[in-house]
Order: C-alpha cells, then sequence, then structure tokens
C-alpha cells in the first residue's frame, strides 16, 4: 500500500476554486486517512464531479459529458491518473453515402 506524508502539503484555498480560476477542464482530488493511507480519488471533469474512484490498480471512470476515461495505473513507488480522450473515427463523421447505394454493393 502507498502512504503519502499529507505534512508536507501546504494547502491553500478550495480545489473547485482554483480549478475554476485556472479554467483547468479536469481536476483530481485524492483522499486520505490521517495516517497518510489513500483511500480514494475524486474526478472532476467537464467542471463538474463525474464521480470517485477505489485507490486499486486499473480503476477507472468514464466521464458522461465528454466520454473520457479517467484511469489509475498504480506502479511500485508511485501511481498516474490518466486521462483518455475518446477518438472519434473522422472518415465515419464526414462519409455521406447513400443507403441505396450500400445495399446494391451488398447484394
Amino acid at each position: 500500500m502507498l502512504y503519502f506524508d499529507y505534512s508536507i502539503i501546504n494547502l491553500r484555498g478550495d480545489v473547485v476554486m482554483n480549478c475554476r480560476k485556472k479554467d483547468y477542464n479536469s481536476d483530481y482530488r485524492v483522499n486520505i486517512l490521517n495516517d497518510g493511507t489513500i483511500i480514494s480519488i475524486e474526478i472532476t471533469c467537464c467542471s463538474r464531479h463525474v464521480g470517485e474512484i477505489r485507490f486499486k490498480d486499473g480503476e477507472n471512470k468514464k466521464c458522461p459529458y465528454c466520454g473520457t476515461l479517467h484511469s489509475l495505473i498504480i506502479q511500485h513507488n508511485h501511481f498516474h491518473i490518466r486521462p483518455a480522450k475518446p477518438v472519434f473515427n473522422k472518415v465515419d463523421a464526414d462519409c455521406s453515402y447513400d443507403r441505396d447505394s450500400l445495399e446494391e454493393k451488398a447484394l
């Protein structure tokens, strides 16, 4: 289990206020116990609270607004929180074909 020395953190202001001031799209808040044990991570995406994930390797949460998948990867002495935005296929989005011509080709 990873432990976090929270005595070195300088807590100033509110996380949400800092997020809005700097126009961040996503933000993460790590929740810890008094002994420094990390228990969970709260996720804000699209300037809205989208949920919370437990501090376990492979946990993830998908934003219902933009589809970004926020994943937690724990390694031997550190962890990563990675947002992965969905990739839309531009070819399919720009394709304007006639449904009848597809049926003819299929036959």
